[in-house]
């Protein structure tokens, strides 16, 4: 079908897909055309810019963002065109988006800024240049979490790394009272674990429940996470809820 005889609806559509395949030249055919730039998908909410920042598909975003893309359009999941770039770690997309003035701290529904996304992700590059643009360390999402607790519960140990290198907090607590060790040692990721208590986390930190970075190892069965914690100077006389540690193993 011809462009000139396709509807708005029809046309945007077209112009998602050729965003999605990073199809540069039919996107600007389509767009001198008439194609919506700002065209929504109805179920997933998603415009061509961030069909192409999902993707990485730098060119093509060059074009839609030369013809006036927005920038901050987000899908029904709140993500903007930065943030599914930074979830796939598509640094070039992310660096086009920032030069053209994305919004750094922007948050999708649940509160996870492109940071946020890039550290649970452990897209060490995408994290590297969000930093390097100024993002807030700090932030938090829906669960109170910041972007070291998010490296640490998937257990990305350069991640971690980078994060404390930069300056973030290392006790920090989400909205459960777990510091980024007490979350590293119930899921036991050892070597998140053993950063984080080389850089001064404090072994006896305790989540809203009175549980330490040991307890909640013992409790999951990760029994190299509290060996891990003995041998660093854990309390081994530590109780939960009457319980010592020993009932838990």
């Amino acid at each position: 079908m011809a462009a000139a005889s396709m509807s708005d609806d029809d046309m945007g559509q077209a112009l998602r897909d050729a965003a999605e395949a990073g199809k540069t030249g039919v996107v600007t055919r389509l767009l001198e055309a008439g194609a919506p730039v700002n065209w929504t998908h109805r179920r997933s909410g998603r415009t061509p810019l961030i069909m192409a920042a999902e993707r990485g598909h730098v060119a093509s975003m060059r074009v839609l963002l030369d013809r006036g893309a927005d920038l901050e359009a987000n899908d029904k999941y709140g993500d903007t065109a930065l943030i599914m770039a930074s979830h796939n770690g598509h640094v070039e997309a992310m660096s086009l988006l920032l030069d053209r003035g994305a919004d750094l701290e922007a948050k999708d529904s649940y509160c996870d800024t492109a940071l946020i996304t890039a550290a649970y992700k452990g897209e060490m590059e995408a994290m590297a240049l969000l930093l390097d643009r100024g993002a807030d360390l700090e932030a938090r999402d829906n669960d109170s979490s910041t972007a070291l607790t998010g490296a640490a519960w998937k257990g990305h140990v350069e991640a971690v790394a980078l994060l404390l290198d930069r300056g973030a907090d290392l006790e920090a607590k989400d909205n459960d009272g777990e510091s980024s060790l007490v979350v590293a040692a119930r899921l036991g990721h050892v070597e998140a674990v053993a950063v984080l208590l080389d850089r001064g986390a404090d072994l006896e930190a305790k989540d809203n429940d009175g549980s330490t970075s040991l307890i909640g190892a013992a409790k999951n069965g990760h029994v190299e996470a509290v060996v891990r914690l003995l041998d660093r100077g854990a309390d081994s006389e530590v109780r939960d809820k009457g319980q010592s540690l020993a009932a838990w193993l």
